[in-house]
């Protein structure tokens, strides 16, 4: 009797879970044409008959497929940002993300294959379409995350950032070094709202500090020097010329090679550009501070503003200087 107890007890608890999460996926897998929040609080994404669409290349089914901006958009949030950030960070990653297609539609850029972007970092950033974000969500997690992350795009729907009237190069990384860097100080190139600005957050990032172990031959080779490298002599061969204003590495001679910092990253696939060496027999371990290479806004950085209370208006202004939000349509329809 009490076994039998124990089984209805136990088919009725299945049945209310999957009456109370169904209504749920169904929501967000097949949601309604009504750009408004569902039943079970599922947020949908807003959806216009006339919003711009952005064509993606999907690098494993290598194909192009178009979709609307606002789509596109979140799945770069979503593939970008930790979803367990502060809303107003998410929101502020939704206008840098949108800023950055908007830019690349405006000048007219195309990948390789003829859209106006990929789904990989290739083209500046990263993409996850419904699939990819359910596996790594899981189906139980994933309505609520999609949720978080349709309110961030609709909440910032058509805005972005402009300087001068021109949609900006909205760059954007994991975590500085307590500081940004400034454009040329990484990429070669001046950019007057891509300066150098405090980042106090970032020192309390999980990414803010980590190493990069390597044999020296593998050194040897990422690098393609020459000579035989062994720990007598490789310091010699990494000689600094060159450090920018927050300290990291500009310029650096490897051998008979000079490399920038960001070619050296690179090549030995550095954490960041500010970084110590040590020697261990014949390996050699690289420890960098922050992650990414600097320039823009600190992702980690929005999220510890964030949690003071700075809404994503004053995140972005800080971190991109002279900007200001403009329109997505103001900007297109301009030509």
């Amino acid at each position: 009797m009490k076994k039998n107890l124990l089984w209805i007890s136990l088919g009725v608890i299945a049945i209310l879970t999957v009456i109370v999460l169904l209504p749920s996926l169904l929501v967000v897998l097949w949601p309604s044409s009504e750009p408004t929040t569902a039943v079970s609080g599922v947020v949908e994404l807003v959806a216009e008959p006339d919003d711009v669409q952005v064509s993606v290349y999907l690098t494993a089914e290598k194909e192009i497929v178009k979709m609307p901006l606002e789509k596109y958009v979140r799945g770069v949030v979503a593939a970008e940002m930790p979803v367990t950030f502060e809303p107003e960070a998410l929101r502020a990653q939704a206008i840098a993300a949108r800023t950055y297609v908007v830019r690349r539609m405006k000048l007219g850029a195309k990948t390789e294959e003829g859209a106006d972007v990929t789904d990989h970092h290739s083209t500046g950033q990263q993409y996850s379409g419904d699939e990819k974000l359910q596996q790594r969500w899981g189906l139980l997690d994933y309505p609520k995350n999609l949720s978080k992350v349709n309110e961030a795009v609709n909440e910032t729907r058509g805005q972005i950032l402009l300087y001068e009237g021109q949609p900006i190069e909205a760059l954007f990384f994991s975590t500085s070094s307590g500081r940004t860097v400034n454009s040329e100080d990484y990429f070669e190139k001046k950019i007057p709202y891509l300066r150098s600005v405090e980042s106090p957050w970032d020192l309390r990032s999980e990414k803010y500090e980590g190493t990069t172990e390597m044999t020296l031959r593998e050194f040897r080779e990422k690098l393609g020097v020459e000579a035989v490298v062994t720990a007598a002599n490789v310091n010699a061969l990494l000689q600094p010329l060159e450090r920018t204003s927050t300290d990291h590495l500009k310029k650096v001679q490897v051998g008979d090679l000079t490399l920038t910092g960001a070619q050296l990253r690179a090549k030995l696939g550095l954490r960041s550009t500010l970084f110590t060496t040590e020697i261990s027999g014949d390996k050699i371990l690289f420890r960098s501070k922050g992650f990414g290479h600097g320039v823009g806004l600190s992702q980690y950085g929005a999220n510890g503003m964030a949690k003071e209370g700075r809404k994503a208006k004053e995140i972005l202004l800080h971190y991109y200087t002279g900007i200001e939000i403009g329109s997505v349509q103001d900007v297109l329809q301009k030509g």
